[in-house]
C-alpha cells in the first residue's frame, strides 16, 4: 500500500467515523433533550421522542456515513469490522492499527461537534450521557451485557458479510449495500439493543467516552464494564460473525461449490 493511498484512506475512515457518531450522538441529544417539543403547548418534553427514534437516527447515520467512506476504504468505521478483515480476509495489520486509531479518533471528535450542536441544551439542562452505553439497568450483569455485545455484533459483521457478497450470494447492487448496512443496524437496534445501547463498535463508545470524561463525567471509566462491554464484547463478536459466515454460509452457496468442485477436479 503506497503511503498517499494510505492517507487517503485513514482520512476517509476518520471523516466517515466522525460524520457517524456526530450524527449517532445527535439523535440521542435529540431524544434526550427534546428541543423541538419544550414548551409547545399541548406537547411536553420528550413526547413523541422514543427508542425507535433513536434506532433508525443511528442507522441513518450509518448508511450515510458508509456512502461517504465506502468508496475509499469499504467503509469500516468499526475496530470490529476491521478485525474481523484481518483475521479472516488478510486485511495487514499495521493498515488495521491505522484504521482502529483514527476511527477512534474521529468517533472522539464526532462527539465533540454532537456537543457543540447541542451545547444550548447541556447549558440549560446541564449533563446528560449522549455519548457513550450502558447497562439497561441492575438486572442485566456483566457477563450477561458481554454476552449482548457479541451476538449483536457477530449479528452485523454476519449481516455485512452477506449483503456484500455479490459474487457468491445474493448481495445488493454496488450503490445500495450501503442502505442493507443502515437496515442491519436498524434491526439490532430494535431488536437487540435494548439491554446494552448495542455500541457493537469499540470505536463509537471509546472515543465518545473519553469525550465525556473530559467535560467532566467521572463516571466515564468507573468499573469494568466499559472496557468489557463494548470493547473487547464486539471485537469477539465481530471476529466470531466473520467465521460464521465463512464457515456456515459461504461453503454452501451454489456458485461457490461450484468452483470449489472445479478446483477439486483440476488438481
Amino acid at each position: 500500500m503506497k503511503r498517499e493511498n494510505l492517507k487517503g484512506e485513514v482520512l476517509s475512515e476518520f471523516l466517515g467515523t466522525l460524520l457517524l457518531i456526530m450524527l449517532g450522538c445527535g439523535v440521542v441529544a435529540n431524544v434526550l433533550f427534546a428541543p423541538r417539543l419544550n414548551g409547545f403547548g399541548i406537547f411536553k418534553t420528550g413526547a413523541g421522542y422514543d427508542w425507535n427514534v433513536i434506532a433508525f437516527g443511528w442507522a441513518m447515520a450509518v448508511t450515510i456515513a458508509v456512502y461517504v467512506a465506502g468508496g475509499v476504504t469499504g467503509a469500516h468505521l468499526n475496530p470490529a469490522v476491521t478485525l474481523a478483515a484481518v483475521v479472516r480476509r488478510g486485511f495487514p495489520l499495521g493498515k488495521a492499527i491505522a484504521y482502529m486509531i483514527v476511527q477512534v479518533a474521529g468517533a472522539f471528535c464526532g462527539a465533540g461537534l454532537a456537543y457543540v450542536i447541542y451545547r444550548g441544551n447541556f447549558i440549560k439542562d446541564g449533563y446528560m450521557n449522549i455519548f457513550y452505553t450502558g447497562a439497561a439497568n441492575d438486572s442485566y450483569t456483566l457477563a450477561n451485557s458481554f454476552l449482548v455485545e457479541m451476538i449483536a455484533t457477530a449479528v452485523l459483521v454476519l449481516g455485512i458479510y452477506a449483503v456484500t457478497d455479490v459474487q457468491y450470494n445474493i448481495g445488493m447492487a454496488a450503490n445500495l449495500w450501503p442502505v442493507g448496512v443502515g437496515f442491519i443496524i436498524l434491526m439490532i437496534g430494535l431488536c437487540l439493543g435494548g439491554p446494552t445501547g448495542y455500541a457493537i463498535n469499540p470505536a463509537r463508545d471509546f472515543g465518545p467516552r473519553v469525550f465525556a470524561a473530559l467535560i467532566g463525567d467521572k463516571a466515564a471509566f468507573s468499573g469494568a464494564y466499559w472496557l468489557l462491554v463494548p470493547i473487547i464484547g464486539p471485537l469477539v463478536g465481530g471476529v466470531l460473525g466473520a467465521i460464521i459466515y465463512d464457515y456456515c454460509i459461504a461453503p454452501n452457496l451454489p456458485k461457490k461449490r461450484e468452483e470449489l468442485a472445479e478446483k477439486e477436479s483440476v488438481n
